[in-house]
């Protein structure tokens, strides 16, 4: 890893931004967001690279991805309907892209912070409920049916969230503790669950089919559906625990 002297941050080579995914975050992704690994980490090595030389920081990068969120269903709701489509699918993908970005950045530069990492949550789990209600949007605007399935995708964005809050709130395993005997799960159990999970980092290419009036109500459906089958995966994650937990007490 490159350094300037006099204490300056470090300044990570590809190399070591490649080396350190590989070490801590690889084989996490491939087993819950393989989309991730196959789309957006390509490009976040670069950004990740040129933001350690103009001296940005990860929480700058948090900041910027808020920012992209936070026009989804404003770009939606205002722009003609493909223009929409296109746009809130370019700013979904830019999204995973620079939530790839901020996190690999504090590890490379050794920028790690509390502040960065509650940050970085914060802004994932609001992304995920704006990028729901720029899908809605875009399909009740293509087939003027009001605000219908706008807000069914608000409550596909809230169980997702609630998931995502329930499976947070058990014992959690620290990142750098995270080690799996190999990058892919060989359960098929768990491989399927892995590939089901991992279809997570491509939703922003539902915005795409919103044009098309079986297509788009498909896709709120299919958030719909997605967001159940989360709910049922942590609910049998609680209870794998708590059976865990009363046989400890035993």
């Amino acid at each position: 890893m490159e350094s300037r002297a006099g204490g300056a941050r470090a300044k990570p080579t590809l190399g070591t931004i490649v080396r350190e995914y590989r070490h801590n975050k690889l084989a996490e992704e491939m087993r819950g967001n393989w989309a991730n690994v196959l789309l957006h980490r390509l490009p976040s090595f670069a950004l990740v690279w040129s933001c350690a030389r103009l001296g940005i920081t990860p929480i700058a990068v948090s900041l910027a991805s808020i920012v992209v969120a936070l026009a989804m269903p404003a770009m939606a709701l205002v722009l003609p309907v493909w223009p929409a489509a296109i746009a809130v699918c370019a700013a979904g993908f830019l999204f995973q892209v620079l939530d790839c970005t901020d996190g690999a950045l504090a590890r490379t530069t050794g920028q790690v912070s509390a502040i960065g990492g509650t940050l970085d949550f914060l802004i994932d789990m609001v992304q995920w409920g704006l990028l729901y209600l720029a899908i809605g949007i875009l399909a009740d605007r293509y087939l003027g049916t009001g605000g219908f399935w706008s807000a069914l995708a608000i409550l596909a964005g809230w169980m997702r969230l609630y998931a995502r809050m329930a499976r947070d709130a058990m014992t959690p395993v620290p990142d750098g503790e995270k080690r799996f005997a190999t990058v892919f799960p060989r359960e098929p159990g768990e491989a399927i669950v892995a590939v089901i999970a991992g279809l997570s980092g491509l939703i922003p290419f539902l915005a795409l089919v919103t044009p098309d009036p079986v297509l788009a109500r498909a896709a709120v459906i299919f958030l719909v559906v997605y967001s159940v089958l989360d709910l049922g995966d942590t609910a049998i994650g609680i209870a794998s625990a708590w059976r865990k937990g009363r046989g400890k007490a035993r």
